[in-house]
């Protein structure tokens, strides 16, 4: 019996490699497609807040009437905008009761590309995406930022991997025992053949 579970696995572990792989590249996708979906509110806020700025809203009322935003609790989507230098001139959102900003470094390549899309952790455990736009008016040159918190987005990707990994198992476990199954019916032929010979 130990050598027919040996010669199923051997037979088996091909097929069960490549599910392993399947499932993974799904996982992947489905994890790539919650991140992007992530994306769209803090890019529709930051365009709207653009076309504003451009069309010569000041930063103070483009933000008018929006809730202040703590990112370590809300979901809520949140507003930043800089001038030329990164310089805060309008926020809406803060960590902790303060005013946060992501670092400099992410607003220059906002310039080359017309946007700039990261993930920006301004404490430990709290993780927002967020989107740069450069905006220009009348020659002067500024940011915003639109942002929320991947908080829910991050416990849909979990809750896709707790799934895909119950996947992995049932369907691994399946293609084992049919596996054995079948090797075990050939077998029992082989058997039976080789005692109606003797």
């Amino acid at each position: 019996m130990n050598k027919l579970f040996a010669s199923t696995l051997k037979a088996v572990l091909p097929l069960m490699v490549a599910i392993v792989f399947i499932y993974l590249f799904i996982y992947l996708i489905v994890q790539q497609n919650i991140r992007l979906v992530a994306n769209e509110i803090p890019m529709q806020y930051a365009l709207e807040a653009k076309a504003k700025l451009e069309s010569g809203t000041k930063p103070e009322e483009v933000i008018a009437g929006l809730n202040l935003v703590d990112t370590k609790y809300s979901l809520f989507p949140f507003l930043i905008v800089l001038n030329a230098n990164g310089t805060i001139k309008a926020t809406t959102c803060n960590v902790n009761g303060k005013n946060a900003m992501p670092p400099i470094g992410i607003l220059e390549p906002s310039k080359k590309t017309g946007q700039n899309i990261v993930t920006w952790q301004p404490r430990p455990g709290i993780r927002n995406a967020i989107v740069v736009l450069p905006y220009t008016i009348n020659g002067y040159e500024g940011y915003v930022i639109g942002g929320r918190s991947l908080s829910e987005a991050e416990k849909r990707i979990r809750f896709a991997g707790f799934q895909i990994t119950e996947a992995i198992i049932f369907t691994l476990l399946a293609a084992f025992l049919t596996s054995l199954i079948v090797q075990y019916r050939i077998w029992l032929k082989i058997r039976s053949y080789g005692k109606q010979r003797r």
